[in-house]
């Protein structure tokens, strides 16, 4: 008699191997020029005429590959386009805020961060460590309510959206100071409005104070926002100054921003 132990293992081998063959197919579609064949994926990929049908019709039912007629030939679909291109627009958007960000370690001798707005949650996708800065780390998300890039994002929202948000957000405490009422979120995210920047206070993690500043395109539309993360016992006596660099950083990096078109060329 077979183990659960053995089950579990087999039901992982099985999943793994599953989205193995799915990276084969979608990097297969991916390098073909011109729309593939039933026989001729399987040829390339060594997946199973069955299995291969199976992947086919769970991509398409989410847009990664498309059919060009009944049974094919298929290519990759709109979903997998607007996936690339929007690797593509994160990488661009890095290399715009980078000097700016550089810069911005260098003035205040602080760790910087360009966060990403990800449903309800903010994320870093790059950092930048000052000479004297805290450790941060690539990928980390926050609640919009207890992060500083978050409140940017929320006092970016129309009344009917943050009246939405209020609805299903629950506060939990993440830090000694962390937003338990909805009453002083939303005078958060007004003073955010008024303020142009928006601050954290051992909110998220205790002894760190979080301020961003909002990055934006050509036409005004928020994209990211660059924080600096601080010790909180530094930052009273430095607040106007590390405020005034951190504008002046995020600034900077929206003029680049403004100036290079978008991966659809606009």
């Amino acid at each position: 008699m077979k183990s659960r132990k053995t089950d579990v293992q087999q039901a992982r081998s099985a999943s793994v191997k599953s989205a193995s063959r799915t990276l084969d197919l979608l990097e297969c579609l991916a390098k073909s020029s011109q729309p593939m064949s039933h026989s001729d994926i399987a040829w390339r990929t060594s997946i199973p005429k069955s299995s291969l049908t199976q992947l086919l019709r769970t991509l398409q039912s989410r847009d990664y590959v498309e059919s060009m007629g009944e049974g094919g030939p298929f290519r990759l679909g709109s979903a997998a386009h607007q996936l690339i291109a929007f690797g593509l627009d994160v990488q661009r958007l890095i290399a715009c805020a980078q000097p700016a960000m550089q810069d911005l370690a260098d003035a205040t001798s602080q760790s910087c961060a360009l966060n990403l707005l990800k449903g309800d949650l903010v994320e870093r996708v790059h950092r930048i460590k000052g000479a004297s800065g805290l450790p941060l780390h690539d990928g980390v998300r926050a609640p919009l309510y207890a992060s500083s890039a978050g409140k940017l994002f929320l006092a970016r929202l129309s009344s009917a959206e943050l009246e939405s948000y209020f609805e299903r957000v629950e506060l939990l405490p993440l830090a000694r100071r962390s937003i338990r009422s909805l009453g002083e979120l939303h005078r958060q995210i007004s003073s955010a409005r008024l303020e142009g920047i928006a601050y954290s206070q051992d909110e998220f993690t205790d002894g760190v104070v979080g301020l961003s500043a909002p990055v934006v395109d050509g036409g005004g539309q928020m994209l990211a926002a660059i924080g600096l993360a601080v010790p909180t016992a530094e930052f009273a006596a430095r607040r106007a100054m590390l405020t005034k660099a951190l504008q002046s950083a995020a600034k900077s990096a929206s003029s680049v921003v403004a100036e290079i078109p978008d991966a659809q060329g606009r």
